[in-house]
């Protein structure tokens, strides 16, 4: 058999890669253009730290009358949701965020916290991002001992504090509630509530409520009011919603997982080689889970036991870990068995060739320049559906509490890299292949049929009406199914990865204080660092000024002169023995004078036993075994043989693996006895035993090398 294969080095259209190049710097221009007027956390400004917060609260709280000796302290960054929803529908997102700024609106708020765990009386202070006082509250039994003044006094009460802390103007404010409550202690409580003449934003109010408790202030509120019938109208549209979004999500996250579940049992992958994206996903995971630590305490109810309360958190922590991890190990190794059914020599989660990491870096970029377009498309996308269709679609989520953890860049890891991996390793890889798989001539309801559910399965995001966000992200999801056919997912991956990043980073980006502008650069930092490998060997290749790669390969028969090569394999074989035996075939892979590997096998009557297959490190994981595979089995098809088959020892799992990929399934089991130790040597024997496994699961860890194989035939089938 004489064959030539072409080296590939997965050099794309030059003219495509440019254009998205262009297209994502064009993206990134945009998006920074129209940044305020599209997305809501345009309006974010944060100006202080949360340690400068956290002291601020401290010294208002001391200047109260109170202090905060033995109390455990908490900080958290909150959102009015439901308000921000209300303007930005009514008013739009640009207005709502203009008016924002310029109104200090108390959408967005620093929520400090002290409390004592089993006791009822705690503080609570709210400030605005730009540090403004905003709130306090001091919860009390509702047996506490306190005065009972009149509603005028108290009223007087509540108006000089408003007056010395929120610089309040009674002639700005008209009064809308005057109530009083007697408890059971004899104190009596007085609630009053003003809202703004000057405030003007469609039917809401803006508010501030004061609750004198006794004689002393026990609450300040500062927020709007929305109607009532906006929030029936809301929860009834989230409803529908959630509806569609759960069927989005049984059809795809549950359906794609049982074929990934398939995929699984089809591949029989290589699971330490799984290991790795699982491990990655299980510790950003749980470095995320853990950097929220502090912010759990704001949530802890004292009517909880305290020690039970941080029972549970850490186990939720470990549980969300190991759930995205089984979740990428099942989605990468399906996903690679289900794709094999379609793309039988490719790797289509990162393309293979001779410069594996020249192709990682160049995939990176590629997904980094598409993730820049992403964040263009999604601001025209909304600003479009908001002049032309008069849609309601801003892009938010719940991640501003993650400005009040101690390094917040992380939430911006766990965001990009979770949802990128899961959500592209069934969406994308899963999906597509699946539905190629079945409709292999139908190529656009491949990528449309995955597309639209990952899509819908995103109504969970507020928008108006319910199926905005899926028709945005059914357009998105069909560019990037088309790139996914047109490079690899590791694109995809880079591209969802970035969008996610930059989007959770740009509050802290655009901050006025050093430090979450350090955690937005980290952010950046990172979005770069797959492109270093790449650069780094490029330019060590261009300064060497050598091209070691040869052109092509060929595959021929081997012969008495490539007997000095075969025996260099680090492999025990007697080569003259076995280029002697007449029923046996050795082919041998050739580039530039040099021999990259061989496959051997030999025929017994009408059956070929396939004994070897080797490819140097060098060239390994290029998809060169499976070619030498096919190449020796055609050969053997062509001499009329009935049965190909290759014996492997029970220890073989690579070897088993490989040939799972190739879709060759085991035919036989060889089963031995083993002599058990009689009961007074069983528990030396176990300590040797589990010794012995814990040794081996060590070495099975180690990184692949060459190595002499002790056998007569050569056995390294990769």
């Amino acid at each position: 058999m004489n064959r030539t294969y072409p080296i590939n080095t997965q050099h794309k259209s030059l003219w495509l890669e440019l254009l998205i190049t262009l297209l994502g710097i064009i993206g990134v221009i945009l998006f920074l253009s129209f940044y305020e007027r599209a997305l809501p956390s345009a309006a974010i400004d944060l100006k202080y730290s949360r340690a400068q917060i956290s002291q601020r609260a401290e010294t208002q709280l001391s200047q109260f009358g109170f202090s905060s000796a033995g109390y455990k302290f908490a900080l958290s960054f909150n959102e009015d949701n439901m308000a921000a929803f209300y303007l930005q529908r009514t008013l739009g997102v640009e207005e709502t965020n203009t008016r924002l700024a310029s109104e200090k609106w108390p959408l967005h708020y620093w929520s400090a916290r002290w409390y004592k765990p089993s006791e009822k009386e705690e503080f609570f202070m709210r400030f605005s991002p730009q540090g403004e006082f905003l709130g306090f509250a001091h919860v009390i039994a509702e047996d506490a001992p306190g005065a009972a003044i009149s509603l005028e006094q108290a009223q007087v009460i509540a108006e000089k504090f408003l007056v010395q802390n929120s610089n309040w103007v009674a002639a700005d404010w008209e009064r809308v509630t005057a109530s009083s409550a007697a408890m059971s202690a004899g104190r009596v409580d007085h609630t009053f509530v003003w809202k703004s003449r000057q405030f003007s934003a469609g039917e809401s109010e803006l508010r501030y409520s004061v609750v004198v408790q006794g004689d002393q202030i026990g609450d300040l509120d500062y927020w709007i009011k929305i109607p009532e019938a906006f929030s029936r109208d809301f929860s009834a549209e989230r409803g529908i919603a959630g509806f569609i979004n759960g069927i989005a999500l049984f059809l795809g996250f549950g359906g794609f997982l049982m074929v990934a579940a398939a995929g699984f049992s089809i591949a029989h992958p290589d699971k330490r080689r799984l290991l790795r994206p699982a491990l990655l996903s299980a510790v950003v995971s749980l470095a995320a889970s853990l950097n929220f630590i502090p912010l759990y305490r704001a949530y802890y109810s004292t009517t909880e036991d305290y020690t039970l309360f941080w029972v549970t958190a850490g186990i939720g922590a470990l549980f969300s870990a190991l759930f995205y991890s089984l979740l990428v190990f099942f989605g990468w190794g399906g996903g690679q068995g289900i794709s094999k059914l379609v793309w039988h020599t490719q790797d289509r989660i990162l393309a293979r060739g001779p410069n594996r990491w020249v192709e990682f870096s160049r995939s990176a970029w590629r997904g980094l320049m598409l993730g820049g377009f992403n964040l263009g498309y999604v601001v025209m996308f909304y600003l479009f559906a908001t002049k032309v269709l008069g849609w309601w679609s801003p892009v938010t989520a719940e991640y501003s509490d993650a400005y009040a953890t101690p390094f917040p860049f992380l939430l911006a890891f766990e965001v990009g890299l979770n949802a990128a991996l899961t959500e592209e390793l069934l969406f994308r890889l899963i999906g597509i292949s699946f539905f190629l798989w079945i409709f292999p001539k139908q190529r656009w309801l491949a990528v449309l049929i995955p597309g639209v559910l990952w899509a819908f399965a995103h109504t969970s995001y507020v928008s108006y009406p319910i199926y905005a966000r899926g028709i945005e992200l059914t357009l998105h999801a069909i560019i990037m199914g088309v790139i996914f056919l047109k490079y690899d997912l590791f694109t995809t991956i880079m591209a969802h990865f970035t969008y996610n990043m930059i989007v959770v980073a740009m509050p802290l980006l655009r901050s006025s204080d050093p430090y979450f502008q350090f955690s937005g650069m980290i952010v950046l930092a990172v979005l770069v660092l797959p492109l270093l490998p790449g650069l780094y060997l490029t330019l060590k290749l261009r300064l060497s000024k050598s091209n070691s790669l040869p052109d092509s390969f060929s595959l021929s028969a081997a012969d008495e002169s490539d007997l000095p090569q075969l025996s260099a394999f680090p492999i025990t074989a007697d080569w003259h023995a076995l280029l002697a035996q007449t029923n046996r075939t050795i082919l041998c892979l050739r580039g530039d004078h040099e021999l990259v590997g061989f496959a051997t096998g030999y025929m017994e009557g009408t059956t070929a036993n396939i004994d070897g297959i080797y490819i140097t490190p060098h060239w390994r994981r290029q998809y060169w075994g499976a070619k030498l595979l096919n190449a020796i089995q055609e050969h053997f098809k062509a001499l009329n043989v009935e049965t190909q088959k290759s014996f492997l020892l029970p220890n073989e799992n690579k070897q088993m693996a490989f040939l799972h990929n190739m879709s060759w399934r085991p035919s036989a089991y060889v089963v031995t006895p083993k002599t058990l130790p009689i009961f007074s040597e069983s528990a030396q024997q176990m300590k040797a035993d589990l010794r012995e496994k814990f040794a081996n699961w060590k070495i099975s860890f180690k990184k692949d090398k060459p190595q002499a194989i002790e056998l007569e035939i050569p056995r390294d089938i990769l």
